[in-house]
């Protein structure tokens, strides 16, 4: 999860204007009747940020449907913005689950639902197959429940929920802990997201594998626990760096490393952790449990 900047460097309005004027679209001349309203559904889509709650769907005819999900799969020479969009999909890190999965390029509103929305730039965001699964999910029966946008939510910039790690040891009990107090007004947003879109993930497998890999050898969380730290302080700041260092990383606070790192800078865990590393006989680098290899 992550906010992101959309490009400004491209024209949809004018991408509209060009197409109308196009003479081998299937839906020439017809397409330029409509081009009024699809600017309209533009413009109310910016000014609603992206809120799915608010923005209007367009209404259209089935052919101006079908051509605008026929140029979103096939883009013609006015929407270039969109095979470059593609190509540069493959972000640090997911800005809709946090994974570090390839990328693609998706539709916050589905092009199934929202057919005029299926070729504009605020509307097409990286993500990875996370979004896919949430089908044309947006919106939950209660109000303020939607799926966050990462252009216009800003709340996607700040820590929002980190790993819960219960009865350290071989196996803890793992679950994610939102770090918005419930009456902060976008707390109903990002918990309808980390519900539908983060918890639908391989989320949980990747903080238990990291986990795993840490008891086995600690420099997999941190590179400066490869040497057993003096105290509880030392400990803290060391995991306190790496944290930075991961969010620096991947240009995100929401990414799955931090949220796993995160996870281990709370108190009952920092005590689990140090106590294991000042165990008699304990070797640099070495298990942080008896009889794990």
């Amino acid at each position: 999860m992550n906010r992101l900047d959309p490009s400004e460097d491209f024209d949809d309005a004018g991408a509209l204007d060009a197409l109308g004027l196009n003479t081998r679209l299937k839906s020439y001349p017809d397409f330029a009747v409509e081009i009024p309203a699809l600017k309209a559904g533009y413009l109310q889509y910016v000014a609603a940020s992206g809120n799915a709650h608010v923005i209007l769907n367009v209404a259209l005819p089935d052919p101006i449907k079908a051509q605008l999900k026929s140029l979103y799969a096939s883009p013609s020479n006015e929407l270039p913005h969109i095979n470059r969009m593609r190509a540069e999909s493959d972000a640090n890190c997911c800005p809709m689950c946090g994974s570090f999965h390839s990328g693609t390029l998706d539709h916050l509103l589905p092009k199934t639902d929202f057919p005029a929305f299926a070729i504009f730039g605020r509307n097409l965001v990286p993500a990875c197959k996370c979004n896919s699964k949430r089908s044309t999910l947006l919106t939950g029966p209660n109000p303020g429940e939607r799926i966050l946008h990462p252009y216009y939510d800003d709340i996607l910039g700040e820590r929002l929920f980190v790993a819960r790690f219960e009865d350290p040891g071989k196996v803890p009990r793992i679950t994610l802990r939102p770090l918005l107090d419930a009456v902060d007004p976008n707390y109903t947003a990002v918990r309808f997201h980390m519900a539908n879109i983060v918890e639908r993930t391989s989320i949980m497998r990747y903080l238990k594998a990291s986990w795993m890999g840490m008891l086995r050898r600690p420099s997999l969380a941190a590179g400066e626990l490869r040497n057993a730290p003096a105290t509880r302080q030392d400990l803290d700041d060391i995991l306190t760096l790496e944290l930075d260092r991961q969010d620096d990383t991947h240009g995100s606070r929401n990414n799955w490393r931090s949220v796993f790192v995160a996870g281990l800078l709370d108190d009952p865990v920092l005590d689990w952790l140090i106590a294991a590393f000042q165990r008699p006989n304990y070797q640099p680098d070495g298990p942080l449990l008896d009889g794990i290899v």
